[in-house]
C-alpha cells in the first residue's frame, strides 16, 4: 500500500504540474473518486454531535433554500439571519468591518431540531414572510434578489461541508449563465448557529473578480469603491465576535494531532520557510477554486519564492482553525507592505492530511485583488 503510484494516464489526468479552467467539480470530486481508491484512504468525516448534526440538516436545507428556492425578495433571511450578520472577508480591505451588526442577546431561544426549524419557518412565512415577499416586490429590488433578476438561472449548490461545534464550515458552488456561456465560480462560508437554528454570523470568502452580480474589479483606493486605508490588525476584528460565541469542542486524538501540524509546521512553512517535508511529495495539490486552477509540490515551492521576492515582510497568522476527521480548516491572514502602504488579506484553507500527517491538499479561497505578489503570481500560473 506505502508504494502505490498512479499510472501515466492517472498522473496526466490529476497531477499535471498546473491544471487550469477545470469544472469546479474536478476541486472537490477528485478527492474522493478515484484517487482514494487507488491510494486506499478516504475522507474521514469525524464523529458528529447532535448540534452538528442539526446545522448540517439547516444548511443543506433551509439555508441552501434561502439562495435558490426562497430567494425571492430575500424572503428567508428575516427569520434565518438575525439582522446584519453577512461578513464580506475578501472585501475588507474596501469595506471595513463595521458593517456587521451582532445579534442581540436572547437568552429565551431553546435548542430546536432541524425539523422544527423548518416548521418554524413555515410558520413565519404563513405570519409574516408572505406581507415582506409581497411589499419587497412593489419596491426596487435590493441584495440577492435584485443579483438573482439579473441571472435569474444563477443556482447555488454544495461543494463540500464540514459541522465543528455551532459552527458549518462549508464550500459553495455557483453556476450561472452570461450571454449564453455557463460561468461558475465557488466560495467558502463560516456559518455561526443559534441555539434554535437561526444564524448568528455568515462570514463569506467571495472574489468578486468572478460573480454573477459584480459590477467588474474594483482597484483598491480608486475614488468611490468605499476603500478603507489598511491598519493592522482591522481584518482580525472580523473573528472577535465569533470568538465569544463558538462553544468548546472535544477533539478525537486524530484532530489533535492534525490541528497541532497545521498551527505548528504549516504555519512555520509560511513564515519561517517552505519547508516541503510537510506535503505529501506525490500526493499533495494546491487548489484555488475560485481562479479554477490547481498545482503540484514543486510549482507551490515556486510561487511561494515568487511571492517573498515580491512581499519579503510577508506574514501569516491564523485567526481561527477548526478539526474534523481528516481535515483541517483555516482562517488566516496576510500581511505585508506595498511600496511602504501596510497591507493585508484574509483567506480561507480547507487542508486534508494523510494517516502519517502529511498534508495531501490545500483548497484555498482567496482573492487575487488583494494579495502579495497577485502579478507574478498569475503570470507564473497561466492566469
Amino acid at each position: 500500500m506505502e508504494n502505490l503510484t498512479l499510472t501515466d494516464q492517472e498522473r496526466a489526468a490529476f497531477y499535471q504540474k498546473i491544471t487550469k479552467n477545470r469544472a469546479l467539480d474536478y476541486f472537490f470530486v477528485f478527492d474522493n473518486v478515484p484517487l482514494h481508491f487507488i491510494y486506499r484512504d478516504k475522507v474521514i468525516p469525524g464523529e458528529l454531535t447532535e448540534l452538528e448534526k442539526r446545522n448540517k440538516v439547516v444548511t443543506e436545507t433551509l439555508w441552501l433554500d434561502a439562495y435558490n428556492i426562497n430567494i425571492v425578495g430575500n424572503a428567508a433571511y428575516p427569520f434565518l439571519y438575525r439582522g446584519m450578520v453577512l461578513q464580506m472577508a475578501l472585501q475588507t480591505y474596501l469595506m471595513g468591518v463595521k458593517y456587521f451588526v451582532p445579534a442581540a442577546e436572547d437568552s429565551n431561544r431553546v435548542y430546536t431540531t432541524a425539523e422544527a426549524v423548518q416548521t418554524n419557518f413555515n410558520a413565519w412565512m404563513e405570519r409574516t414572510g408572505w406581507v415582506i415577499l409581497e411589499n419587497s416586490r412593489k419596491s426596487t429590488p435590493k441584495a440577492s434578489w435584485k443579483s438573482f433578476l439579473g441571472n435569474p438561472d444563477r443556482t447555488v449548490r454544495i461543494g463540500s461541508l464540514i459541522p465543528v461545534g455551532n459552527q458549518i464550515l462549508t464550500e459553495i458552488i455557483v453556476t450561472w449563465s452570461k450571454d449564453g456561456v455557463l460561468k461558475e465560480t465557488t466560495f467558502g462560508v463560516v456559518l455561526l448557529y443559534d441555539v434554535d437554528g437561526t444564524v448568528l454570523m455568515d462570514r463569506s470568502y467571495i472574489d468578486l473578480d468572478n460573480w454573477p452580480s459584480s459590477h467588474g474589479r474594483r482597484e483598491q483606493g480608486t475614488e468611490g469603491t468605499g476603500y478603507q486605508p489598511q491598519e493592522a490588525g482591522v481584518t482580525d476584528r472580523l473573528y472577535d465576535y465569533q470568538k465569544t460565541r463558538q462553544l468548546e469542542v472535544k477533539l478525537s486524538d486524530l484532530e489533535k494531532r492534525n490541528l497541532s501540524i497545521i498551527e505548528d509546521k504549516w504555519l512555520e512553512a509560511y513564515n519561517i520557510g517552505f519547508n516541503t517535508k510537510i506535503f505529501h511529495p506525490e500526493r499533495f495539490r494546491m487548489q484555488l477554486p475560485p481562479q479554477k486552477c490547481s498545482y503540484n509540490l514543486k510549482i507551490a515551492k515556486e510561487i511561494e519564492i515568487i511571492v517573498k521576492e515580491e512581499a519579503p515582510d510577508r506574514n501569516m497568522h491564523l485567526a481561527m482553525s477548526y478539526a474534523k476527521g481528516n481535515q483541517v480548516v483555516v482562517e488566516g491572514i496576510i500581511s505585508w507592505s506595498e511600496k511602504g502602504v501596510f497591507r493585508e488579506t484574509p483567506f480561507m484553507s480547507f487542508l486534508l492530511l494523510d494517516k502519517d500527517g502529511l498534508i495531501i491538499r490545500d483548497r484555498r479561497h482567496l482573492t487575487l485583488q488583494n494579495w502579495p505578489g497577485a502579478d507574478k503570481m498569475k503570470e507564473r500560473l497561466g492566469l
